[in-house]
């Protein structure tokens, strides 16, 4: 007779507000990020993590965010947009707000995401799994379609090789020509107000508006960044925040003085500029966000899908929450 295998212990949550020192090393909006980033930086956004352990040995941490969801936040601006105005609920959501890719730092599985539900349900009416594969498992969830992530892969002479749309890329550059670059690593005081005024010109101007940064944020994460600075004459005009881990960068957030973009291309020069900073640092892959598609799939760019999982703690409210699945999918517009 064999013998009996020893039953393993259930796994127990702990809920916590402080980051592990070795939380995410591995990706560039890591532990660093996630510790340099808090209600301060992101205003209306709470933040915490679930420490799983089975018999004391850690399993898994799960990084979440507590915030007032508006349902217009995914819709085109138009007449049910107006109509739902302030309306939304509040959600307690696995991820971070400002991370394109939902990342659990351990061992996965639907164990685990049974009692991080039942422990953020008593928190929040609904709880959300943001930038997740389509396989997660979490059952009785709502999956909705997420935003790709945009995600150039980058090799030698990459320039060089890229035949289609290059003359188009070309002539972008000539109609920038006017335009200056700087290169920082971190972000100088004197920078930070311009900075911000770039910033919230752009998030005033999305597509779609989720989280609003602080200008804290920007002080709080100099030290994780670079930054590509774009100058007209001695006004900044442009701004990419980059940062990077291993042969991984991301290009962040940016903003961009529309009155000085549509003649000159600003936003066109600080993507293929940030491309370059990339390939100069040897790195493999850079990531390029969530607007703009047309433009990054004529780059080469691969769209990474996401996707976003809902479940509300009462069961009927759960099965109303997936018929009005439209309200939680990006818009056409969106993914233009």
């Amino acid at each position: 007779m064999k013998p009996l295998l020893p039953l393993s212990s259930a796994l127990e949550l702990i809920d916590t507000t402080e980051a592990q020192e070795d939380f995410l090393t591995k990706y560039p909006l890591g532990g660093d990020f996630y510790r340099a980033v808090g209600s301060d930086e992101i205003p209306g956004f709470d933040f915490g993590y679930l420490i799983a352990r089975r018999d004391g040995v850690r399993e898994a941490v799960v990084p979440y965010f507590i915030t007032n969801f508006k349902f217009c936040t995914m819709l085109d601006d138009g007449r049910l947009s107006h109509a739902l105005g302030e309306l939304g609920l509040r959600i307690a959501c696995v991820g971070h707000p400002s991370a394109p890719f939902g990342c659990v730092d351990g061992k996965v599985s639907a164990e685990l995401f049974e009692q991080v539900f039942a422990m953020l349900k008593t928190r929040a009416p609904v709880v959300c799994m943001k930038g997740f594969g389509p396989d997660l498992p979490v059952p009785d969830f709502v999956r909705v379609a997420g935003l790709p992530v945009a995600v150039l892969q980058l090799h030698e002479n990459f320039w060089e090789t890229l035949k289609s749309h290059r003359r188009n890329f070309q002539r972008k550059r000539k109609a920038a020509s006017m335009l200056r670059y700087e290169v920082t690593e971190g972000l100088l005081e004197q920078h930070l107000e311009q900075v911000y005024r770039l910033y919230l010109n752009s998030y005033n101007q999305a597509k779609m508006r989720f989280e609003c940064l602080s200008q804290a944020y920007f002080s709080a994460t100099a030290h994780l960044s670079h930054y590509l600075l774009v100058f007209m004459g001695e006004q900044m005009v442009g701004f990419v925040q980059m940062i990077r881990k291993g042969s991984s960068m991301i290009a962040f957030y940016m903003g961009l003085d529309y009155t000085v973009d549509g003649k000159h291309g600003v936003y066109f020069a600080m993507a293929l500029r940030a491309v370059d900073i990339a390939i100069a640092n040897g790195c493999s892959e850079i990531e390029l966000g969530e607007t703009n598609y047309s433009f990054k799939k004529n780059l080469g760019c691969d769209l990474v899908n996401t996707w976003v999982y809902y479940r509300h703690r009462n069961r009927f409210a759960n099965w109303l929450l997936a018929r009005a699945a439209f309200l939680l999918t990006p818009s056409e517009n969106a993914l233009s």
